[in-house]
């Protein structure tokens, strides 16, 4: 067992995009509930804001453009790409840490 370092970061592949993803921990999650308290969008936004930090090859469905990795963008993914994105961030331990 290892603990969560802030520092650590790694990769995701999912049906040929890669995310370069942080875990999140327990400290992180308490700070992003407070932030959700009273505001619209829900803590699993925040979250996913939080442990996704770059892609690539994300494209857009209009013309097959690279999109940014913005928050904006993040919370368009589709919902199955979201739930492996947060179930990875939230592992025992990162494959592929950094």
């Amino acid at each position: 067992m290892q603990i969560i370092d802030p520092q650590e970061r790694f990769s995701l592949e999912v049906e040929g995009s890669s995310f370069s993803l942080r875990r999140v921990d327990s400290a992180t999650m308490v700070a992003l509930e407070r932030r959700c308290r009273g505001q619209e969008g829900s803590l699993n936004d925040e979250v996913l804001d939080y442990v996704l930090l770059d892609w690539e090859a994300v494209t857009s469905p209009m013309g097959g453009a690279a999109v940014p990795c913005t928050r904006e963008n993040k919370l368009r993914l589709p919902a199955a790409v979201k739930l492996k994105i947060l179930s990875a961030a939230q592992g025992l331990r990162a494959t592929g840490a950094a």
